[in-house]
C-alpha cells in the first residue's frame, strides 16, 4: 500500500512539476507577444528591455514554483506511513 501512494504522489508531482513550467513559459510567451527573442539555454538574447524584465520575472516565478514543490513533496512524504 505505501509502495502506491509513492506511486501516486511520484505522478502527481511529476504532472505539477513539469504542467506548472510549460503554463509559466505560455504566459511568459503571451506577455512578450510578438516581440523578438531568443532563449538558449538560461539566458535570452534580445534588445528588447520589456522582453528582459519579462523573462526575469518568469524565471524567478519558475525557480519559486520548483522550490514550493520540493517543500511540499517533503511535507506529503514526511506524513506518509
Amino acid at each position: 500500500m505505501i509502495a502506491f501512494t509513492y506511486t501516486v504522489i511520484a505522478i502527481v508531482f511529476v504532472t505539477l512539476g513539469i504542467g506548472g513550467i510549460m503554463y509559466l513559459d505560455h504566459r511568459f510567451s503571451q506577455s512578450v507577444g510578438d516581440r523578438q527573442f531568443a532563449i538558449k539555454g538560461r539566458r535570452i538574447e534580445t534588445d528588447d528591455p520589456f522582453v528582459r524584465s519579462q523573462f526575469r520575472k518568469f524565471y524567478a516565478l519558475r525557480v519559486a514554483w520548483s522550490l514550493l514543490l520540493i517543500v511540499l513533496l517533503f511535507v506529503v512524504v514526511s506524513h506518509v506511513g
